[in-house]
């Protein structure tokens, strides 16, 4: 978890309609009576997890007790993997067909010539899509199993470990361009590949450890003259 501070910019601005539109509530109608504290949780696609605005915010004490709880039920939920994955920065260009996604860290480790694995779940879904709430199920369960690898989680020195979210656009244009549809899917590219290989959701820690470890022992093997 990160702290992220919002500075104020006016009762007209763009903070109050943000804080407005995830649920925050003006007690008479007014902006002028808009809470001055507010404390929110916000998960990695974006999406308020969940929102303190009773009161308790104004007291340390209540204030730390609900982080707490909110924490553990956002672990819960999203859970942490032993395996370090961390979320790309995803950038579309262009509009309609023409639109076309790039990662940076992609590029880079694609330059720097790193293997890398790609993760692509689901953080949130829409109340009433229930392909995209089965997709979360299955990513939750990826991620407590595959992902949580001890076995895989001690090869992965070297490896750029990378994770996008199929409820973000920006991630899905991408995802859409390796020919991922649906979460979780799970991808490796290895330095000298043009295109990444699919190990899938089927993949278990023990098969991911594997390809980790061949390719490290490849790696590490001296060059025949």
């Amino acid at each position: 978890m990160e702290p992220v501070e919002l500075c104020y910019d006016g009762l007209g601005g763009s903070i109050i309609k943000w804080l407005m539109d995830n649920g925050s509530k003006k007690r008479d109608g007014t902006p002028e009576d808009h809470p001055s504290l507010l404390a929110l949780i916000v998960g990695r696609d974006g999406e308020v997890f969940s929102l303190l605005s009773n009161g308790q915010q104004y007291q340390a004490g209540s204030l730390i007790k609900w982080a707490d709880a909110q924490l553990a039920e956002y672990e819960k939920q999203h859970p942490s993997t032993r395996m370090p994955f961390v979320s790309g920065k995803v950038t579309v260009d262009g509009e309609g067909t023409d639109a076309k996604a790039t990662c940076e860290e992609i590029d880079a480790a694609r330059k720097a010539k790193k293997p890398m694995l790609l993760y692509f779940g689901r953080g949130s879904f829409a109340p009433k899509d229930k392909q995209a709430k089965k997709q979360n199920k299955l990513a939750r369960k990826f991620e407590k199993g595959t992902l949580n690898s001890k076995a895989a989680a001690k090869e992965v020195e070297g490896w750029v470990l990378l994770r996008f979210d199929l409820a973000n656009e920006e991630h899905a244009k991408l995802a859409a361009q390796f020919g991922v549809s649906a979460a979780p899917d799970l991808l490796m590219w290895l330095p000298a590949a043009e295109k990444p290989t699919v190990l899938g959701r089927t993949a278990t820690g023990g098969k991911v450890a594997y390809h980790l470890k061949t390719f490290n022992k490849a790696a590490r093997a001296p060059a025949t003259k």
